[in-house]
């Protein structure tokens, strides 16, 4: 048998072979389900309890179902409080005592209960130099050492009260030339650290607290909000500095700071603020700051999104959520209150969300929902929400389960790892979708030495941190047991590929005699005399070129799904590999139309399979880059792929060397005239792929008529 009549079988083997493996691609990863993101299911609270898993997937955040962490242990209305009826509950607080005050803004009064929920105040009588004050529109309220600070919005105030209700003194708006003329001061809500320094939030303000020294002196303002800006809006601030004319400039309109909507005193004095709105379309980033004492947010270098990403997916509403309150306990767990949904969250002070709860189905007529919550405190660790439209304030006591998870995670961030590794097999063994339990029971196995048990639990919580950790310390100790065999197995390749060189140089031997892949090979180290046999004496395949072109593929899926666990993030149930032949196999095919089409016209005397043939060989050293990348991942850490980065790098530029070469020889151009055909053939690509979405939304709507007209015609 002929040795081209064998290579052209073998060639169409290895072609049905990898399109086999293709097809098996396509049908594993659009079947695929991830188990842990199943819908939530129902349960005995009137709200869908839930936890995100992070770096779950290519989305920043998962939400799943979590055992709920907290339930509603009572429903405080005004008989609860031991007032007659109220009007308006504008805002909920405790003091250092764990005693809850409720204010009434438009019935003008204060309202305190004990840490047990039992009134033992009215503060109904609100004056100041003898005159009863009026108290409409107020909207903040804090209280420490006997002392009541309503924040009285609508009056431009801050009064502070003795527990008797008689003003005893005001922050009004500062006297000072660190106010910005037109400055108007709105405040609504205020927090004074452990110092005795006060900070004040006023609507509309962008320029951050209001700060006041103990003593009551301005000082200026504090831990204003930043602006992120893209690299467009980067260019387009520059554009309008170098071109736009001083009237053009005064139209622009200027992106601003958001303003907080709510702020509270943390641990060691870091003041914790809420920014507000973020809409389900653009999630913003900075809805939390943790502001130090100099005001720089350490949460900025993380860039913590606290939006939440359910809000779409549950409520199938399109409205802007609102992060109008926060409450932090003495250890830096921290909750936010979200207006538009009436979802309370639950984050630990390292940003971890704990758990969800609370709801806003209708009216809130169920205990657990509100129609407009408003402000959040705490009494311990339990978690008081006031609903301003119903003028009550909900209860929400933590459950076993949560005491469980809380207890857990606080020996976790404190590093005691071997005390909370029994806690969470607990939680574990109570919800398996807890992304804490295992993340929690991999640094535990860490921590104790057991890399085996590390890599599992790692692998199961998506913690590629720890797990390249683990690994790489079971590398290096495989490594130290069998150091020799390894090293002797180096030098035994080593000198088999010597002598075979050396054989091979003085017997010159050649494994490949088929001219057509001794030239696709040779086009990686000799392109321009490789092309030129192409050209000139037809030894391109199109066979071989199409094996590449889908070996491309075939790793391309192989690196996002079977690339090492701390490399790769890749979930079944959102993945489909047909997006990934788009991008590789259907981008190389329009290049190759676009650029014979435009060559064509402007002089070019490539023939479109030539174009093709050149186009996938020049794919090789990026397949090598590929594959080293996809067996490498599996050998080392991400802290030690810096070189594997630089040779794939290298391997993409050396591909895109070589197409130049062929695109040039092909067409027998210059690389001038080269430039401008590959500006006009990325321009083609785009005009083809608009008429190819044309063509699609026009076969669309033929079809919708056609099967309109089918259905009227059958039933006429």
């Amino acid at each position: 048998m002929e040795l081209k009549t064998i290579w052209k079988r073998a060639g169409r083997r290895a072609l049905v072979l990898l399109l086999g493996l293709m097809l098996l691609s396509c049908g594993l990863s659009a079947g695929a389900v991830a188990p842990r993101t199943s819908s939530l299911p129902p349960n005995e609270f009137p709200y869908e309890s839930y936890t995100y898993w992070e770096d779950f997937n290519t989305s920043e955040k998962q939400q799943v179902y979590c055992k709920p962490m907290y339930t509603v242990a009572q429903v405080l209305d005004a008989k609860a409080v031991g007032a007659e009826s109220l009007q308006l509950v504008a805002d909920v607080c405790t003091d250092e005592n764990n005693n809850i005050y409720v204010l009434d803004s438009t019935g003008s009064a204060v309202y305190v209960l004990d840490s047990k929920y039992q009134p033992i105040r009215q503060i109904t009588n609100i004056t100041l130099d003898g005159a009863k004050l009026d108290l409409k529109g107020a909207s903040g309220l804090y209280a420490c050492k006997n002392r009541i600070y309503i924040a009285d919005t609508d009056h431009a105030r801050v009064l502070v009260l003795g527990m008797d209700g008689v003003v005893v003194d005001q922050l009004l708006l500062p006297d000072s030339e660190l106010i910005p003329t037109g400055f108007e001061y709105r405040p609504i809500k205020l927090a004074i650290d452990s110092e005795g320094y006060t900070y004040i939030s006023s609507d509309g303000s962008y320029f951050g607290a209001i700060l006041y020294s103990p003593e009551q002196e301005f000082l200026g303002f504090y831990g204003a909000n930043t602006v992120r800006a893209s690299a467009l809006d980067v260019l387009q601030n520059l554009y309008r500095r170098l071109f736009s004319n001083e009237t053009k400039r005064a139209a622009d309109e200027l992106s601003l700071p958001f303003q907080f909507t709510d702020l509270q005193v943390g641990p060691e004095n870091f003041i914790y603020t809420t920014t507000g709105r973020t809409t389900n379309d653009e999630l913003q980033y900075g809805q939390v700051c943790i502001l130090n004492p100099g005001g720089k947010d350490v949460l900025s270098e993380t860039s913590k999104n606290f939006a939440d990403v359910a809000v779409g997916s549950l409520y199938r509403q399109r409205q802007g959520q609102d992060l109008s309150g926060i409450a932090v306990d003495a250890d830096g767990y921290f909750y936010l209150i979200d207006t538009t949904y009436g979802r309370v969250f639950w984050y630990d002070e390292k940003g971890n969300l704990l758990s969800s709860f609370g709801g806003s189905f209708g009216d809130g007529d169920q205990k657990g929902t509100f129609m407009l919550a408003d402000a959040i405190a705490l009494n311990g660790t339990d978690v008081l929400v006031s609903d301003e439209q119903r003028n009550t304030v909900t209860v929400f006591r933590m459950t076993e389960y949560g005491k469980l998870v809380r207890a857990a995670q606080s020996l976790t961030l404190d590093a005691e790892f071997a005390q909370a590794a029994e806690l969470w097999e607990q939680v574990e063994a109570q919800d398996q979708n807890s992304q804490l339990a295992y993340r929690g029971l991999a640094s535990a196995c860490y921590d104790a030495g057991d890399y085996h048990n590390a890599l599992r639990y790692a692998k199961l919580g998506v913690e590629r941190e720890v797990y390249a950790d683990a690994f790489a310390k079971l590398r290096t100790a495989f490594l130290e047991r069998h150091f020799t065999l390894v090293f002797l197995g180096i030098l035994v390749l080593a000198a088999l590929l010597i002598v075979w060189l050396v054989y091979r140089h003085r017997h010159n031997v050649r494994l490949i005699r088929n001219p057509r892949v001794q030239t696709a090979l040779t086009s990686v180290f000799h392109p321009f005399e490789a092309f030129r046999q192409v050209k000139e004496q037809g030894l391109g395949s199109t066979v071989i070129a199409t094996v590449l072109l889908l070996l491309y593929y075939v790793l391309s899926v192989l690196n996002e799904t079977a690339g090492g666990f701390a490399f790769t993030i890749f979930d079944s149930s959102h993945y489909n590999s047909l997006f990934v032949l788009l991008g590789s196999v259907g981008l190389i095919l329009l290049w190759v139309v676009s650029n014979w089409l435009v060559c064509t016209l402007l002089g070019g005397i490539g023939k479109l399979r030539e174009i093709y043939i050149i186009t996938c060989y020049s794919l090789i050293p990026t397949l090598v880059g590929s594959l080293t990348r996809l067996i490498c991942t599996h050998l080392l850490s991400p802290e030690e792929a810096v070189f594997l980065n630089i040779f794939v790098t290298a391997c993409t530029l050396y591909t895109a060397f070589i197409l130049i070469v062929g695109i040039m020889r092909i067409h027998d151009f210059g690389f001038g005239r080269f430039l401008g055909t590959t500006l006009l053939s990325a321009v083609a690509m785009i005009i083809i792929v608009f008429l190819l979405f044309l063509i699609y939304l026009l076969a669309q709507q033929i079809y919708t008529w056609l099967s309109t007209l089918f259905v009227e015609l059958r039933y006429r």
